[in-house]
């Protein structure tokens, strides 16, 4: 099969896979908004400071965008995986990067904006629940901008692994790709956390997530510690989880060709 790259090819085969996987996109990702609402609106119904309901805040970050987001990636390369689709699938008359290519732009067509409705949710409901609060006084708070640098880093970090574990694990690849990752996770976190710790003289209190500031109190001193990158560790943090995503779109490419699709 001819392995060049050709635009006008590519836009049909685009369109192809989207008529091909576009209701399933978008049933999935209409129950994940709907789920979004379910637990983002309730905030903007009472008049009184519920912490409760403003907890369902980062619950749906985490759940929804987190979750839910890789559950659309683990399916990208679906059609190569089942034998009633597998077939028809590698007889379509297209390159290799045209396939791949095709998989992950669709993949990215749902998954970036669905990011950016929850930030655009998250922000219009508390400055509604704010507005609504007895007596005008703003109780409710953004998340914190260093719980959405570390969550949205990890939720790029997850994507590329779970891309990655669609087409290199040829069975169970969601449970065996979860499961690295959450492993990682936690060894990752851990050590973070024990050499902020360490650093710092095991202080009272400490905050320390990967991929952000770290916050440090020392109840005896009745002190308290703002620590964050120096500008150039800083660039190299943030730029970490996108490296991180293009390494794991190159490797599945390379991984797709291994399999001759």
């Amino acid at each position: 099969m001819n392995q060049t790259f050709d635009f006008h090819r590519f836009g049909l085969l685009l369109k192809l896979d989207f008529s091909e996987k576009s209701k399933n996109y978008f049933l999935t990702t209409g129950l994940f908004v709907a789920t979004m609402l379910l637990f983002m609106l309730p905030i903007t119904w009472s008049k009184d400071v519920s912490e409760l309901l403003y907890l369902f805040h980062p619950l749906a970050l985490f759940m929804i965008i987190m979750f839910g987001g890789s559950l659309l990636t683990t399916s990208v390369f679906s059609q190569y995986a089942s034998s009633d689709t597998g077939i028809a699938a590698l007889m379509v008359p297209a390159s290799r990067l045209e396939k791949y290519l095709s998989a992950l732009l669709l993949n990215l067509l749902f998954i970036v904006p669905l990011a950016l409705l929850f930030l655009q949710i998250h922000i219009c409901t508390i400055d509604l629940a704010n507005s609504k609060l007895y007596g005008g006084i703003e109780k409710y708070k953004y998340i914190p901008k260093e719980l959405l640098q570390y969550f949205f880093s990890l939720h790029v970090i997850i994507q590329g692994a779970v891309f990655l574990g669609s087409i290199y694990f040829t069975k169970l690849s969601y449970i065996k790709t979860a499961s690295a990752v959450f492993v990682t996770a936690i060894l990752v976190g851990g050590i973070n956390f024990l050499f902020a710790n360490f650093v710092t003289s095991f202080p009272s209190k400490a905050v320390a997530f990967p991929f952000s500031a770290w916050k440090i109190w020392y109840y005896e001193s009745n002190k308290s510690y703002y620590l964050d990158y120096p500008e150039p560790v800083q660039s190299l943090v943030y730029l970490f989880p996108a490296f991180f995503l293009l390494g794991t779109w190159y490797i599945a490419y390379v991984r797709l060709k291994e399999k001759e699709i």
